[in-house]
């Protein structure tokens, strides 16, 4: 009897402004994947009722990051409920060399070692570009680039206002970028190392972006 094919866990990276939320819809998708957004859960939780929402509001307004354990108690109650042979896709972690390591351990405690670092290759020219542009839809929630000097935009799919989020302005961009090449790109040559990383380049455009991804995932 031919061996189950374990099920394909992704972990999605790229600096922000890659399309990782855009490419994690495709994903989650075409492989019925249980989708783990780190950035959902911590803005979901931001705003809760309590001390600790109010102070992780805050932060992330600043562009800083959540402290380790937070999105780990995020999403390790999620992941313990996800039935054995169904994939999952994280979205937004690891972020930390630290957190690369744990996720690892907790992945082969469960045997889900069938896993591919995806990395949306784009330039930190490219990211601040894309998101001192970004604008989310009070409405309905899709995001959208619009002009910069544009100082009011409807959404296409509804006809709400495109807001800015909290997070997307100059100092928070440019820390968040910072954090990048400082922790995550030690993310991205652990997996590397490991033989899990799969490069994708993300300038192009969001059908090229997810053939290349799904041709690379075989």
């Amino acid at each position: 009897m031919e061996k189950q094919q374990k099920p394909l866990n992704i972990v999605l990276l790229g600096i922000s402004g890659s399309g990782k939320g855009t490419q994690s819809k495709i994903l989650y998708e075409k492989y019925n994947l249980e989708y783990i957004g780190t950035g959902n859960l911590l803005r979901e939780f931001s705003n809760e009722d309590n001390v600790a929402a109010k102070r992780l509001k805050k932060e992330l307004a600043e562009g800083k990051l959540a402290p380790t354990w937070l999105p780990f108690y995020l999403w390790m109650d999620k992941l313990a409920h996800v039935q054995e042979d169904k994939g999952v896709l994280f979205d937004g972690s690891p972020r930390k060399l630290s957190e690369a390591q744990l996720l690892t351990d907790v992945l082969d405690w469960y045997e889900r070692d069938n896993l591919k670092a995806i990395l949306l290759d784009i330039s930190e020219e490219e990211s601040f570009k894309r998101l001192i542009n970004r604008r989310t839809c009070g409405k309905c929630k899709k995001s959208a680039y619009v002009e910069k000097d544009k100082e009011e935009a409807i959404c296409d799919y509804c006809g709400g206002l495109m807001n800015i989020r909290p997070e997307d302005n100059p100092e928070s961009i440019k820390t968040r970028i910072k954090w990048f090449k400082e922790e995550v790109s030690q993310v991205i040559q652990f997996f590397e190392k490991h033989g899990k990383l799969i490069r994708i380049n993300g300038n192009q455009p969001v059908d090229k972006v997810s053939e290349d991804i799904i041709k690379a995932l075989g």
